[in-house]
């Protein structure tokens, strides 16, 4: 009787309504009874509580813009040169400069012009979302793709070459042994070694000294703009040349120079640097240039020949290193990416790699061969003002203003060694040409000390300047049997230093047996 009950009552209700609702259908059923605890939000705080969270998703997503806006930033590419920042501030109609405005500030506005200017779009979302490549080529002129090609073609056999060399180096002499004869020569130097000759090179600061390549010839350049020639191991001058009206800071020699003054061909055998933002290439048989590379918004701080001898590559503070054709004259590459000025440069034995420094502690190395920076090394806390490879390829040393020296390995990419022998700034690095045995050192603090390049020892502490050194260089060869380093000083002083007059001695195997 129930069950019936039950089903009539429920077909009851479903003759009279359609739906089933829950709750009071009446609005006035729906208020709360007078006395009840139970209250119903109304209009006033339903709609407030919705403007809340329409500016807080408003503020949220100026977050994640401002965000994604500060990532694009940091990704744009932006001009590094103050020159070239200047001329893309016109380009965007903006104020040039703004009243106590730096490099630095100048360069991060235009970074938020470009960046406010070029915002990416949806589209362009999309289209990075389905795969496209952030990185991008600036494209490059025919003569500098036969230059690479040309440097890769002379640098992959050398390459090969030096590591059958290594090889057979490894095989056929013992680890302990090659120490061991190291040791000897550094003994050697530490009790020989003295300076030899002392010469007044000018009348301003002398700046850098190299020898030639075949050792007949050291050279010196100096803040008069004066670059001379002088005779090893007499030291006396052979040759002076007015080189520049400002302060030349740099010199390098040819490759293939030999001999000594008269020379004969209007050959280039000497380029150097100064402060006129010029690069002077001297066959050294004339008085004048041979030819003028032009093209550096700033001081050029170095040059350095390629091995190859067709190319020669320059340093200057506006931010940039450069790639020169000497048979043509002309600036093949224009390589930006040191946020400070550049300083130090150094060629790999291969001719294959280039390493560059900048004042800002930064040092890059870069594939001549693809134009790719290869290696960032990052570890100086002050400025760079000095790299060198070591003859053997896999080291690279760096000197700083932090009073460090520091080695890096190329195959583990990553300092090894940092050295702490000086107490001021750390002005040239140079490894010993040929087996590498030796590393020098010359600092402001007035000493160049010797390394051994298998300890990381100093074997050698060489006292006699005055002033700061200003730079040093190895010997290519021994002269006569001896090793020679020449220095050059704030003090106008060059000198040679040498192993006293004194042959090294040949290797006696019974004399070291205990």
């Amino acid at each position: 009787a129930l069950r019936v009950r039950l089903s009539g009552l429920a077909g009851a209700m479903a003759d009279d309504k359609s739906h089933i609702h829950y709750g009071a259908i009446d609005p006035e059923k729906s208020k709360p009874a007078a006395g009840s605890n139970v209250r119903m939000p109304s209009g006033d705080m339903i709609d407030e509580a919705a403007e809340d969270m329409i500016r807080a998703r408003q503020q949220h997503e100026d977050a994640v813009r401002a965000f994604e806006q500060k990532a694009s930033q940091r990704q744009m590419a932006v001009p590094t040169g103050d020159g070239q920042v200047k001329a893309k501030l016109r380009e965007f109609g903006e104020p040039v400069s703004i009243f106590g405005e730096g490099p630095y500030e100048r360069r991060d506005r235009l970074r938020t012009i470009m960046a406010g200017r070029t915002a990416p779009t949806v589209e362009s979302k999309r289209q990075e979302a389905a795969g496209d490549e952030d990185l991008f080529y600036t494209e490059g002129s025919e003569e500098l793709l036969e230059a690479r090609v040309k440097i890769a073609e002379w640098s992959i056999p050398r390459a090969n070459q030096r590591l059958i060399k290594e090889r057979r180096h490894r095989v056929e002499e013992d680890p302990l042994e090659y120490e061991e004869r190291v040791d000897r020569f550094a003994t050697f130097l530490q009790k020989s070694m003295v300076a030899e000759v002392s010469q007044v090179g000018d009348e301003r600061p002398l700046t850098q000294g190299k020898y030639s390549p075949d050792s007949q010839l050291f050279c010196t350049s100096s803040w008069s703009g004066f670059i001379k020639l002088w005779k090893v191991p007499s030291c006396e001058p052979t040759l002076t040349i007015r080189g520049h009206e400002d302060r030349c800071h740099s010199i390098a020699w040819h490759p293939s120079c030999r001999g000594t003054p008269p020379f004969e061909g209007k050959t280039v055998r000497l380029a150097s640097a100064a402060a006129d933002s010029r690069i002077n290439l001297w066959c050294l048989t004339e008085s004048q240039p041979l030819n003028v590379l032009e093209g550096h918004e700033d001081r050029v701080n170095r040059v350095v020949f390629h091995p190859m001898g067709e190319h020669l590559v320059s340093t200057s503070h506006d931010q940039s290193w450069r790639l020169w054709d000497i048979a043509t004259s002309s600036e093949l590459l224009l390589q930006e990416g040191h946020s400070k000025p550049t300083y130090g440069a150094a060629m790999h034995p291969d001719g294959s790699l280039i390493a560059t420094s900048d004042l800002g502690g930064g040092v890059r190395v870069w594939d001549l061969r693809s134009g790719k920076c290869i290696m960032p090394l990052a570890g100086h806390g002050k400025q760079v003002l000095s790299v060198d490879f070591h003859p053997k390829g896999f080291y690279l040393a760096t000197a700083a203003d932090d009073h460090s020296a520091r080695i890096w390995d190329l195959r583990r990419r990553r300092c090894v060694h940092n050295l702490l022998g000086h107490n001021k700034l750390i002005s040239e690095v140079s490894f010993e040409k040929g087996d590498g045995r030796l590393m020098l050192t010359a600092s402001y603090d007035g000493t160049i000390k010797i390394w051994s390049t298998t300890d990381w020892r100093v074997v050698k502490v060489l006292i006699g300047h005055e002033g700061r050194v200003m730079g040093a260089d190895h010997i290519t060869a021994s002269v006569s049997g001896h090793h020679y380093i020449g220095s050059v000083a704030f003090d106008r002083t060059l000198k040679f230093w040498s192993t006293q007059g004194k042959a090294e001695p040949a290797i006696d195997a019974s004399s070291f047996m205990t």
